[in-house]
C-alpha cells in the first residue's frame, strides 16, 4: 500500500504565519504526538504526521505531492527523506492525485493492482488512524472498481465538516449514499442522527483506475509526460471530478481523535499554552491565544475568545470564530511574503525602500551549519552581506573567501556567488541594491 500527502496547498487561513512560500502546513505551532521522536519540541503539521506514519511503519511508501516552490521547505523538515511528486503548477485535488498516480507507477515502480490512500497534512490525530486506512486498504484489494472513504463518527453536530451519507452496511464496510458539505447546524444534527459520519478527507483506491480518469483528457500517462501536459487536466477537486459521480463508494468507520486543523479557531483548540512567544497578558483576558514571531514585546488586555498572531507579513486580532472567514479579507491585501525557509536556511526580509530611484532590500539570513546557498548569479543588482556570527565561505566565481563575524564582502551584479556555513550556524546581513525583482538567475554548478 502506498500514501500519498497532498500538500499543494496555499493554506492562508493562518495568515500572517502563512503564505504563498510557507503554507500553513510548514508552521511550527504544533506538539509531535506523545512519545513520538521530537516530543517537547514544536513541530509543523507536515513533520507531525510524517512522524506518525513513520511510527506506524507506513513511511517508506509514503510521497509528497507539492508545488516547487514548496520542495526545498518540505526537504529542510523531514531532513530529505520524503519523496516529492511536483506540480509543476497549483492547479486542485484531482491533477494533483492524477500525478501522483503517474510519480508512483513510473518512478516509484508501483504496480497498477497496488492500493493508494491519499490524505491531507492538516488532521490532527493518533496512531489508530493509520491504522484504519491500512484496513481500508486491504478491504480495496479485491474491489477493482470501488473508492474507499474513512470517516469519523461524529462528536458533535459540526458546521464545519463535511459528512458521508451512509445507505447500507456490508460488515465493517458502509456503501455510501452521497455527501453533505459543510450543512448549518439544524442539517448536522440529523444527519448526525441519521448515522452520517464526518468526511477525514482520506480516499483510497487502485492505482490502475487513475488511468480509466485521463483517458478523456487525450495525456501522457507517465509522470514526466503528464506533468509536461498537467494544463490540460480540468483544475477541479478529485471529490467534484470524481466522487460526486462515481457509483461503488465505499467507507470504513473511525471511532478516534480526529479534527481538522484548517484555521485559528480550531488550531488554537489543541494548543496546550495560550501563548507562543514574546506575550504579556492581564488577568482580564480568556479563553484566547496569542502569537508573536516578531521578537518584540506584545500585551494582550481584556481578550475574550480571540486569536492574536503577529509575523513579518503582518498582524492578525479576529474573534475565534471570525477567524474561519480570513481568506475574504486577505483578497485587498498585496501579496508580499516576508520570511522564507528553504533547505539551506532562513531569509527574513527587514526592510524595503527607494531613495531617487534606487531600490534596496535589507535582509536577514541564517545558513544553518554544515549548509550552502545554491551557486547563483544577479544580472541587475549588487549585494552586500555583513558576517554577525559564525564563520563560513563565500565562493565567488569560484574562488573561495574566509567569512568572519565582522566581516563585509560586495557582490557586483553577474557575478556567480554561494554562500556555505561552516561548523555553527552562519547569520548574516544581507543589503541588495537594484532592480531584485526575478533577478536569481543564470544558477550556475559550484
Amino acid at each position: 500500500m502506498y500514501i500519498v500527502l497532498l500538500s499543494g496547498g496555499s493554506g492562508k487561513r493562518l495568515w500572517p504565519l502563512s503564505n504563498d512560500l510557507c503554507s500553513k502546513q510548514y508552521i511550527k505551532l504544533m506538539n509531535y504526538e506523545d512519545g513520538s521522536p521530537g516530543s517537547g519540541e514544536k513541530c509543523s503539521m507536515l513533520q507531525r504526521v510524517y512522524g506518525q506514519l513513520k511510527e506506524a511503519g507506513l513511511s517508506r511508501n509514503t510521497i509528497i505531492c507539492a508545488s516547487s516552490a514548496q520542495v526545498e521547505l518540505i526537504e529542510s523538515q523531514l531532513c530529505e527523506e520524503a519523496e516529492v511528486a511536483v506540480e509543476p503548477m497549483r492547479r486542485n485535488t484531482f491533477p494533483a492525485v492524477m500525478l501522483s498516480c503517474a510519480y508512483l507507477l513510473s518512478e516509484k515502480g508501483a504496480s497498477p493492482d497496488d492500493v493508494v490512500a491519499f490524505l491531507p497534512v492538516d488532521p490532527y490525530t493518533d496512531g489508530a488512524f493509520f491504522q484504519r486506512i491500512v484496513r481500508l486498504g486491504e478491504y480495496l484489494e479485491g474491489r477493482e472498481q470501488t473508492i474507499g472513504l474513512l470517516g469519523g463518527v461524529p462528536t458533535y453536530p459540526s458546521t464545519k465538516y463535511g459528512y458521508i451519507i451512509p445507505e447500507r452496511e456490508d460488515g465493517e464496510l458502509i456503501r455510501v449514499a452521497g455527501f453533505r458539505e459543510k450543512p448549518d447546524e439544524e442539517a448536522a444534527r440529523g444527519l448526525v442522527e441519521a448515522g452520517a459520519l464526518w468526511n477525514c478527507g482520506v480516499f483510497c483506491f487502485r492505482l490502475s483506475m487513475a488511468a480509466q480518469w485521463l483517458e478523456k483528457y487525450g495525456v501522457r500517462t507517465d509522470y514526466a509526460g503528464l506533468a509536461a501536459d498537467y494544463e490540460k487536466l480540468p483544475g477541479q477537486s478529485f471529490d467534484y471530478e470524481i466522487l460526486e459521480h462515481w457509483d461503488q463508494i465505499a467507507a470504513l468507520r473511525y471511532d478516534g481523535l480526529w479534527k481538522d486543523l484548517g484555521t485559528w479557531n480550531t488550531l488554537t483548540e489543541e494548543m496546550p499554552e495560550n501563548s507562543i512567544g514574546d506575550v504579556t497578558w492581564d488577568d482580564t483576558c480568556s479563553n484566547s491565544h496569542a502569537i508573536n514571531v516578531l521578537g518584540i514585546p506584545m500585551v494582550v488586555m481584556g481578550a475574550e475568545n480571540m486569536v492574536i498572531a503577529a509575523s513579518h507579513d503582518g498582524i492578525l486580532v479576529a474573534d475565534k470564530h471570525q477567524s474561519s472567514y480570513i481568506k475574504k479579507c486577505l483578497g485587498q491585501l498585496e501579496e508580499t511574503s516576508l520570511y522564507e525557509e528553504r533547505r539551506w536556511g532562513t531569509i527574513k526580509t527587514i526592510d524595503r525602500d527607494e531613495d531617487e530611484g534606487i531600490r534596496s532590500i535589507t535582509k536577514r539570513i541564517k545558513v544553518v551549519a554544515g549548509k550552502e546557498m545554491p551557486y547563483h548569479r544577479h544580472l541587475k543588482h549588487t549585494e552586500t552581506i555583513t558576517v554577525l556570527s559564525g564563520m563560513g565561505k563565500l565562493v565567488l566565481e569560484g574562488i573561495e573567501v574566509d567569512l568572519m563575524a565582522g566581516a563585509t564582502v560586495s557582490i557586483a551584479a553577474g557575478k556567480a556567488h554561494a554562500v556555505r556555513a561552516l561548523g555553527s550556524d552562519l547569520r548574516l546581513i544581507e543589503v541588495s541594491l537594484g532592480d531584485t525583482e526575478g533577478d536569481e538567475v543564470g544558477i550556475a554548478e559550484g
